[in-house]
């Protein structure tokens, strides 16, 4: 019984196949723009939380300036505005409750040539108990000596104990002491130092960019960032906490999401309305049709779910169509949206998911039921004999 519904269904909607195509496009777009939404909300917040995972530290101490700049430099990599003097991290070290004081002196090269940026960071071998994800195949750098992330390993071929030219640094060179196993970060694609020589290299003797600080009591939090702010050094320095952080970026970005939302909410109330206005002039169209079903035996409850079926095929249809859409279009969907937020975790952030998927089936199945409801019980309500007489008389 079903299947039958659903074939006449297909064959009915088949008849005016410019209508009902226009209508299920009006469907696509409006899941499009769901799924857009949804996907991008999930993996937005994914990957802060793989940002604050793969950094490891729970503190950031930085110059004086925008903490949110400062938070994107240090994650992604790129040259800095100022400078923390080195005297610094003996403050920052003795404040108590900190585990790990690791300093990092980072600078970024751009290759000319290639347009390719080369970002290098200065650290000592303590970066270790912050970076505890990282898995080094070799061993921390020496003098002399280069720490490898993967990806720039395996695009230069380079192996562990070959001497090679730092690139974007004409002249020098270094031996790879060790390649970092793959963290899927921003990592893969840095040169690690010893700290001493990226400052030497860069002329920024007794200099740092920025501190990674981790606790022993993550709970003390607040405590710590007192102490740190009223020590000596702390009118010269900014002491960020890399969680409120992320929850405040989190909730800058929120007020767009919200008018996405709202976005996504009007095409889907849209479409539901040109989806129950279609199914509408189909009935009206088919008056004499549905008089002739009543008056061979069909019931109303027949015809209910007939008209019903009709538009959840088309509803169906626009939301597949919609689903594939956004699935094969979410790079340039992510760029438009990378473009337009003040930070963007490293990674993908809209990609396929089940629970997505399934999001999208169910507020597509609703608003094909709402949308439905009145055709189907219009032309339920239709009595055969005046039917068949209204259909002849027009």
């Amino acid at each position: 019984m079903i299947l039958e519904l659903v074939r006449l269904a297909i064959k009915n909607l088949s008849r005016r196949r410019l209508r009902s195509s226009v209508t299920a496009a009006g469907v696509a777009i409006a899941v499009a723009a769901l799924y857009s939404l949804v996907s991008f909300q999930r993996g937005y917040q994914s990957g802060l939380k793989s940002e604050l995972d793969r950094l490891g530290a729970h503190l950031l101490v930085v110059p004086k300036g925008c903490p949110y700049d400062a938070a994107s430099i240090a994650l992604h990599g790129a040259s800095w505005p100022c400078y923390l003097k080195s005297e610094y991290l003996e403050s920052v070290r003795t404040t108590p409750n900190v585990s790990v004081a690791a300093p990092v002196f980072m600078s970024a090269v751009y290759t000319p040539d290639t347009g390719v940026q080369s970002v290098y960071c200065g650290v000592e071998r303590n970066i270790l108990g912050v970076k505890r994800t990282w898995r080094v195949q070799g061993r921390f750098p020496a003098s002399g000596e280069v720490l490898v992330g993967s990806e720039q390993a395996s695009s230069h071929k380079w192996r562990i104990g070959e001497t090679v030219g730092l690139p974007g640094l004409p002249n020098r060179t270094a031996k790879i002491s060790g390649v970092i196993d793959a963290t899927q970060g921003a990592d893969d694609l840095f040169y690690f130092l010893p700290l001493k020589d990226a400052q030497r290299i860069f002329g920024r003797l007794q200099e740092l960019t920025h501190i990674l600080v981790r606790l022993d009591r993550p709970e003390r939090m607040e405590e710590v960032v007192n102490s740190l702010r009223g020590c000596g050094a702390g009118l010269e320095m900014n002491v960020v906490p890399l969680a409120h952080l992320f929850h405040t970026i989190e909730n800058l970005v929120q007020s767009t999401r919200m008018l996405l939302g709202c976005v996504a909410l009007v095409a889907l109330l849209a479409a539901g309305a040109g989806l129950s206005n279609t199914v509408l002039m189909a009935v009206v169209e088919r008056t004499r049709e549905i008089g002739v079903l009543r008056a061979i035996g069909a019931s109303a409850g027949n015809i209910f779910s007939l008209i019903w079926v009709e538009t959840q095929a088309l509803c169906m249809a626009g939301c597949a169509v919609g689903i594939v859409v956004a699935a094969f279009g979410s790079r340039w969907i992510e760029e438009w949206l990378r473009s337009r937020l003040p930070f963007a975790p490293h990674g993908t952030l809209v990609r396929p998911e089940a629970l997505v998927i399934a999001l999208c089936l169910v507020s597509t199945l609703v608003i094909g039921t709402l949308a439905g409801l009145l055709p189907a019980w219009r032309a339920a309500k239709m009595a055969p004999v005046e039917a068949i007489r209204a259909a002849g008389g027009a």
